[in-house]
């Protein structure tokens, strides 16, 4: 059963990357902010390979969240189906990828409106008069990569996956799955 639960949680993930609203295509990020204290926002899966043992993401390089897992790699992701009434929460570490071929290929992969973002003058975060002023400027034409720059690609190496499912009729379960010398170590946790 643990087994069929670990399939069925990184299906959950995958189909995270496909068209439209998948569940689990947007989940919540935390890292620890420069102040020690915690930063949560919301990031979009990009990538998910149980093969390779990596979950991705993009963000602009400018993001107070690159300097955050620059400094400490360490993040926390969670998200939730509504509807079946499933959790799932991962710890792992991140690689900030530098290779421009790479970021090139996830750069040319990307719908052109997610891009529009990495095109804008102002760093996440800037301060602003109203909210079309962070965009007016990368909304006119542009080359083709156009904001390249400050696009990034973040791999997360999953060392943990906790799934929670609240709809068993008998009961929650829970499973917690760790990574241990590139493998994972199951058991069923208390909900």
């Amino acid at each position: 059963m643990l087994a069929s639960v670990f399939a069925e949680t990184w299906d959950y993930l995958m189909a995270g990357t496909g068209d439209g609203r998948p569940p689990f295509k947007t989940m919540q990020a935390a890292t620890i902010g420069l102040d020690g204290s915690p930063n949560v926002r919301t990031v979009v899966l990009r990538k998910v390979s149980e093969q390779q043992n990596v979950i991705t993401f993009h963000t602009d390089l400018r993001s107070p969240k690159i300097a955050e897992l620059t400094r400490d790699p360490r993040i926390a992701l969670v998200g939730v189906d509504a509807e079946r009434n499933v959790q799932i929460r991962v710890s792992g570490r991140t690689r900030i990828v530098r290779d421009e071929h790479m970021r090139m290929a996830a750069w040319n992969a990307s719908r052109l409106q997610s891009l529009i973002v990495y095109r804008t003058l102002l760093a996440p975060g800037t301060e602003i008069d109203q909210p079309r002023d962070a965009f007016d400027e990368a909304r006119q034409p542009h080359g083709p990569n156009e904001g390249f720059e400050n696009f990034c690609v973040v791999d997360v190496e999953p060392l943990m996956i906790d799934w929670l499912d609240l709809s068993a009729a008998g009961g929650h379960e829970r499973a917690r799955f760790q990574r241990v010398d590139n493998a994972w170590d199951s058991c069923w946790v208390a909900p």
